[in-house]
């Protein structure tokens, strides 16, 4: 479990110094340039996903609830929709009508993926990694809020330019479902 708490950490402090710091981002980028500061911050995030999937691994694991049977399609439901979600918020620069109803594409996905996870697993683990991660979504949300202002919905896009946003989400579906099984040992499918 103290795996988990130092990648959450770590997730939480890459991510809080941007939201909450930018002139102090700003002067990294500056004394770093930007690929080297790019390159340190996604080495940082994927030293995070690492302790965090190994202390899921190595977590020795108890039950803190059991929901009914019957909420186990809600969970999916949440999972899938919140990938999808993630996967069309990916490339800022892309413009998708998605984003005239919801703001921030990736951390709502991140928070109903979160939110699914925790439907599906009850367990000690699943508690304090995807309630870690759903609490973060949400802590991201209000401040980067405050720190970007009002916000201004874009304009309509034509339905064509959704098609590489809508590739793009289905491809994180894919590698999803293809990576789970290897990053927390239970396959998707029997």
């Amino acid at each position: 479990m103290t795996l988990i708490f130092l990648g959450l950490a770590l997730w939480y402090g890459l991510h809080f110094m941007p939201a909450t710091k930018p002139r102090f981002r700003s002067k990294l980028i500056k004394a770093m340039g930007p690929n080297i500061y790019a390159g340190a911050f996604t080495l940082g995030l994927i030293g995070s996903i690492v302790l965090m999937v190994m202390g899921w691994r190595s977590a020795v694991q108890w039950s803190v609830y059991t929901l009914p049977g019957w909420t186990v399609l809600t969970g999916v439901a949440l999972v899938f929709i919140g990938v999808i979600l993630f996967g069309f918020g990916f490339d800022k620069r892309m413009q998708t009508n998605l984003k005239r109803y919801i703001r921030h594409l990736q951390l709502t996905g991140m928070l109903l993926w979160a939110a699914g996870h925790l439907v599906l697993n009850g367990d000690n683990r699943s508690v304090l990694l995807f309630g870690g991660l759903g609490l973060w979504a949400i802590i991201m949300r209000v401040l980067v809020n405050r720190r970007d202002g009002a916000w201004s919905k874009p304009d309509r896009v034509p339905l064509g330019r959704e098609f590489v946003p809508a590739v793009i989400a289905l491809g994180f579906a894919a590698g999803f479902v293809f990576s789970h099984p290897y990053l927390s040992g239970v396959t998707l499918f029997n």
